[in-house]
């Protein structure tokens, strides 16, 4: 049994994830050569038969010139299909490789010097990711794949088979609609109080494009809601957003209301999929929240996701908090 507490240099473990991963794709990698050993094998079958009939054309001389000249036509049209084909196959398979090439190369630099545990890659996971990521072409695209790699090698299980199939089908207008999303996502709310009428408007379009991909909930509408928030004995509210944790500070046992707010709920494969869209906190956005916020006697901090523990409890650093300036106050930098 693998000691699970055991680490491992984290691109040591990107290699075994590729070979173990690569076998899902053997068949393609040998689909070359099987196309050039069929090809081979209908033209000496081909050659068989124009001698065949040759023979028998010695008897008749008229019969014998048509039927040399439609063997050398079949054998020009096999010549030509063979080289067609190979060419072909060598062109996707080329694809195919850079395309996995590039997202392993993406996923060492997102490990670099990192350590990992040392678990054996589950072989279901890594059949279903490269089956899948052979055919991503877009640079945009296989940068989300390149982090769910790294994303897999760091923390076994962080990304679901599911989540693997959804995003083989999704198309660049489907990754941007959630990026759009996400940009303005805390946890599962946004705040609207001053976003403009046409960001809304594209944030209602970007959800209803994630119904039809699995990751949003078709029967849990995104509705307008008043919310209010409520901070903890401690005088905490904490929240995620955009790979960071969104700290609400105040008075211990406050309720911060009313907001405006949209509630917006994701699947669980569209909130893996969030967390991997690497978009940067708006930082008007926060600091039109902390201005809100800075008149119920609360500030706005954030932190980096240090690390996501059993059960979905966030870890930072509370000395890498950052106050949000409120907007009346902000001046050229809004985090400080």
């Amino acid at each position: 049994m693998v000691d699970v507490n055991l680490k491992v240099p984290a691109l040591e473990k990107l290699v075994d994830y590729a070979a173990s991963g690569i076998g899902a794709v053997a068949g393609s990698m040998l689909a070359p050569w099987k196309a050039r050993k069929e090809a081979e094998a209908r033209l000496i079958e081909a050659r068989a038969d124009a001698d065949s009939l040759k023979l028998i054309a010695d008897a008749q001389a008229e019969a014998r010139n048509s039927l040399a000249a439609s063997a050398r036509a079949r054998r020009e049209v096999l010549e030509i299909d063979r080289d067609g084909i190979r060419q072909r196959i060598e062109f996707q398979e080329g694809k195919r490789q850079a395309n996995i090439a590039s997202v392993i190369l993406e996923a060492a630099a997102e490990l670099g010097e990192k350590e990992v545990p040392a678990q054996e890659p589950d072989p279901d996971w890594t059949a279903r990711f490269f089956d899948g990521v052979q055919d991503v072409s877009s640079e945009d695209m296989r940068k989300i794949w390149a982090k769910i790699l790294s994303g897999e090698v760091e923390g076994p299980g962080r990304t679901s088979l599911r989540t693997l199939s959804i995003l083989r089908d999704m198309s660049q207008r489907d990754a941007k609609a959630l990026s759009a999303l996400t940009e303005y996502l805390i946890s599962d709310f946004i705040f609207e109080d001053w976003i403009e009428p046409a960001i809304v408007m594209e944030l209602n379009s970007s959800f209803k494009l994630l119904l039809h991909t699995g990751l949003a909930y078709p029967n849990h509408p995104r509705v307008a809601s008043m919310k209010h928030l409520a901070l903890g004995d401690d005088g905490e509210y904490v929240e995620e957003y955009c790979g960071h944790v969104l700290s609400v500070e105040g008075p211990p046992g406050a309720s911060i209301d009313p907001l405006n707010l949209s509630i917006t709920a994701l699947t669980p494969s569209g909130e893996e999929l969030a967390r991997l869209c690497g978009i940067e906190p708006n930082r008007d956005y926060l600091s039109h929240f902390a201005q809100f916020l800075e008149s119920r006697d609360c500030r706005l901090q954030l932190a980096p996701i240090v690390a996501r523990e059993s059960g979905g409890t966030l870890r930072f650093e509370r000395e890498a908090l950052r106050t949000i300036e409120p907007r009346l106050r902000r001046q050229k930098g809004s985090i400080r």
